[in-house]
């Protein structure tokens, strides 16, 4: 990999003091923390939203840097890609890591009735990272009941977000992270997934990228199972079947493992595991 030459950059505000920027001030700590707002007295509130944030947070990180992966898998400059999707996947873990945390929470009931709709269903930032991923778009009516109606989890999804959603249908469509999988396999001097994949490895910089393409693959999959195993855990404890999304939410969280799993296929089993 080539050095990176880091250079001081001016502010970008040109009458900001660095000696006055201050590390409350330069984080936003107050401006971050009066994010978190329970909605009820419950004091187990507080940890369901940060854990959420937490995320979200996390989820916005890689977004940035899954961008700058594809623009250098555009180019391609295999170096560079690897060294942002690396980043992608520490932060993976760190989502991963982070959402359990949930899984023993026993004051669930004291504020589910009180949120709303409010579900992970809604969560536009990790949409966003499936379709740049190459998912397509398979939670559309996953909120439907036997009637065909739509949650309004899901209705009011789709009315604020759903615009964004098909521009980035359109623009990852042959920019995203399966159709860089695709291509380098038709590159490959084989036909046969597994003697393509063996060829590619012959190439150091290409069995980099490949590993983490099959790391992203194993931690977004351990993302939508962890979401079961957590939606199930909490439903229990208030008894009930039906998610603050409207969904089934065994039917629909089993959707991606079901039939989208995995994202790039041949890939995964064959795969190094990439150190932490």
């Amino acid at each position: 990999m080539k050095p990176y030459d880091a250079k001081p950059l001016p502010p970008r505000d040109p009458d900001l003091r660095a000696e006055d920027n201050h590390y409350w001030s330069y984080h936003s700590l107050e401006s971050l923390l009066a994010c978190k707002q329970p909605i009820t007295a419950s004091q187990d509130e507080d940890l369901f939203i940060a854990i959420h944030q937490i995320c979200e947070l996390a989820f916005h990180q890689m977004i940035l840097d899954l961008e700058r992966t594809l623009d250098a898998l555009a180019v391609p400059e295999r170096d560079e890609a690897v060294y942002f999707l690396k980043r992608v996947n520490k932060l993976w873990r760190t989502v991963n890591a982070t959402m359990p945390i949930l899984g023993g929470l026993r004051a669930f009931a004291e504020f589910r009735t009180s949120i709303g709709p409010t579900s992970g269903f809604q969560s536009f930032q990790f949409r966003q990272l499936e379709i740049m991923s190459g998912v397509p778009r398979y939670w559309q009516g996953g909120t439907a009941d036997a009637s065909g109606a739509v949650h309004i989890a899901e209705s009011e999804f789709e009315r604020r977000y759903g615009a964004q959603v098909s521009n980035w249908l359109e623009r990852y469509r042959h920019h995203g992270l399966a159709h860089y999988y695709r291509r380098l396999l038709e590159n490959a001097p084989a036909e046969e997934v597994s003697a393509a994949l063996a060829e590619l490895r012959r190439d150091e910089a290409t069995a980099a990228l490949l590993a983490e393409f099959a790391a992203y693959d194993r931690h977004q999959l351990q993302f939508h199972r962890a979401h079961l195993q957590l939606a199930t855990r909490q439903l229990e404890i208030v008894g009930v079947e039906v998610g603050t999304g409207g969904t089934s939410f065994r039917d629909y969280l089993q959707t991606y493992d079901k039939t989208l799993a995995p994202l790039f296929p041949g890939l995964t089993s064959g795969a190094a595991e990439v150190e932490a």
